[in-house]
């Protein structure tokens, strides 16, 4: 398998991906093997889409800075006083070169799955018409990898959509390997309509429902592309593809009991996609859960403005550890108790062991409450989607009694209670064109910045440059 999957990324090695040349397009060959001499049965491509997901649940992707970097960067997270890894971001003082180099381990890593997916999807290969449905199953796999990959690096590295219309530059759009190519930055644009035409294959050809939420579903590809929806501003295509997920009736909001340890027990009843972590992935510190637990890094502290957003009830205030230790007054919160996120509870022998969320059921719902409020004429619609997440997560909640653009900013304030430290904030202020504003800021130069703003995405990473001489680099970053 390990041979296989080496030859799919042509001379990267997919489960560790530690031999990898820093720029994604200096992928050599080790021999003169082609891929179509190991895709040769239906059971290698189940092989190789292994490589994907190992991609997937790497450091450097879904297992910590996919949720780590966007949030630093947004108003809900701040560095604690030796916060280390990502602080360039959160600062923003990154750059091309910047010393931890997450800009660079985004780029590499996701190129790399998008390569492992090119090479299932152009596979010279026609299966037996008994096995027609598992090919097309993880097909279907390789292509929603190939569009979370691409949207994921469209999200990082260029400016959003709704800014222009997507005319600014995002990231080159990759569907087949060419060691010789030297591609230029297509627009947002055109890589939204790639990540669409992609998840829409594989809604097409994903049929066997996944026995966890460890792998690929339709489901999954619906909710992800309802979120590709919602940052394009089309309100009509993102209710739908969120609805298609409400009717297939394979979900439901977590109980409020079982709230505090979704992601330790894994595969909930909301989970849709997740990467599985075990003490046999020995993640430990590494984990997005070590960025804030005090036995892991702990650089990262919930902001006292993310604090203030819950009220006693509510079962998501639960998930903050007071941490004595925390007695400077810049890193307490405002009753000056010191307290660090405990959304991954896994601790002692077992840390590291909590499931990432890659998308859920909860999410889908605020998709479609944000996308029928901003539509409108359906705002009931909306506050039911809304009002579902409330009272599920706080007992003694309200009913919402909103509309028009109050209605969507408690919708955005709940995304905000719900779905923090999971990567969203940074995404979502710059694609409603929203300032970033911290109020409890402890570095000056790093409380405010108004949108739209050159540093709310990454730089391009100076190795790419150095290769591509096609390669532009993002404004403000220098040439």
């Amino acid at each position: 398998m390990k041979h296989l999957i080496r030859n799919i990324l042509v001379g990267c090695t997919v489960l560790i991906a530690s031999s990898c040349s820093d720029d994604f397009l200096d992928l050599t060959p080790e021999d003169a093997i082609s891929n179509e001499n190991f895709l040769a049965t239906v059971e290698d491509f189940q092989s190789a889409i292994v490589g994907g997901y190992s991609q997937m649940a790497l450091a450097d992707w879904y297992g910590r800075y996919m949720l780590l970097i966007p949030d630093i960067m947004g108003n809900d997270i701040k560095a604690n006083a030796s916060a280390n890894r990502g602080a360039a971001w959160a600062l923003y003082t990154g750059g091309p070169t910047t010393d931890q180099n997450e800009n660079r381990e985004f780029w590499q890593e996701l190129y790399e799955a998008i390569n492992i997916a090119n090479a299932m999807i152009n596979a010279d290969y026609t299966p037996p018409t008994s096995q027609q449905a598992e090919f097309n199953q993880v097909l279907g796999e390789a292509y929603a990898i190939r569009a979370i990959a691409h949207f994921d690096l469209v999200r990082l590295f260029g400016q959003p959509y709704t800014l222009n219309n997507g005319a600014s530059a995002g990231v080159p759009v990759v569907t087949e390997f060419d060691q010789n190519s030297l591609p230029s930055r297509n627009t947002v644009a055109e890589v939204y309509a790639q990540v669409i035409s992609d998840f829409q294959q594989a809604i097409n050809l994903m049929t066997i429902a996944p026995g966890t939420a460890t792998t690929f579903s339709r489901e999954a590809a619906q909710g992800l592309l309802a979120r590709v929806y919602l940052y394009q501003g089309d309100w009509a295509n993102a209710e739908a593809q969120a609805t298609a997920v409400v009717n297939s009736g394979r979900f439901a909001l977590t109980a409020f009991a079982d709230y505090p340890t979704m992601f330790l027990d894994g595969n909930s009843s909301e989970a849709m996609l997740e990467m599985s972590m075990t003490l046999a992935d020995n993640r430990g510190a590494d984990h997005i859960g070590g960025m804030y637990k005090e036995t892991g890094y702990g650089d990262y502290l919930p902001s006292q403005d993310l604090l203030s957003l819950f009220s006693a009830t509510d079962v998501r205030g639960t998930l903050f550890l007071f941490d004595t230790n925390l007695d400077n007054t810049i890193f307490a919160s405002a009753d000056g108790l010191g307290r660090r996120v405990d959304k991954w509870p896994s601790a002692g022998a077992a840390i590291a062991t909590d499931n990432i969320s890659v998308i859920r059921y909860s999410e889908v719902l605020l998709i479609r409450a944000e996308a029928r409020a901003r539509a409108g004429g359906n705002d009931a619609g909306a506050i039911a989607d809304l009002d579902a997440i409330r009272f599920r997560s706080d007992p003694s909640a309200t009913a919402t009694a909103l509309s028009g653009q109050a209605l969507i900013d408690e919708i955005m304030l709940e995304r905000r209670r719900e779905l923090y430290a999971e990567g969203h904030q940074i995404f979502d202020l710059s694609r409603t064109g929203s300032d970033m504003v911290r109020t409890d800021c402890s570095t000056p130069g790093a409380c405010t910045f108004t949108f739209p703003n050159d540093r709310f995405i990454l730089a391009i990473p100076q190795v790419e440059l150095d290769t591509n001489p096609q390669m532009v680099q993002n404004p403000s970053y220098g040439t």
